[in-house]
């Protein structure tokens, strides 16, 4: 396998990572929270692999409706992997401070 392939197998693998952080958070939230336009564009970003912007759809879901500490936790874990530190810290900071 040639350097270029390595490096793009790589970027998949990240990409697929944080995709299953992102997912696992939205797996959090309660099933009538699907209605919510937040997470309507969440879905539409997931399906074009605009991660940020799924990200950005997930917090601002949570800025309108209670979550857990877990949902936090992967945010930040998602945030980490696709170099946000900013938002790593406060995603972590707001964990500290939700239910569980």
């Amino acid at each position: 396998m040639g350097l270029q392939s390595r490096a793009l197998n790589d970027l998949s693998q990240l990409w697929a990572s944080i995709e299953a952080d992102l997912s696992r958070a939205r797996g959090t939230l309660p099933h009538d929270a699907e209605s919510y336009g937040a997470l309507l564009e969440y879905e539409d970003y997931i399906n074009q692999n605009e991660l940020e912007l799924a990200c950005d759809a997930l917090e601002a879901y949570a800025d309108r409706h209670p979550v857990n500490k877990e949902f936090w936790l992967l945010l930040r874990d998602a945030a980490r992997k696709m170099r946000l530190p900013d938002r790593a810290s406060r995603y972590e900071g707001r964990a500290g401070a939700s239910p569980r």
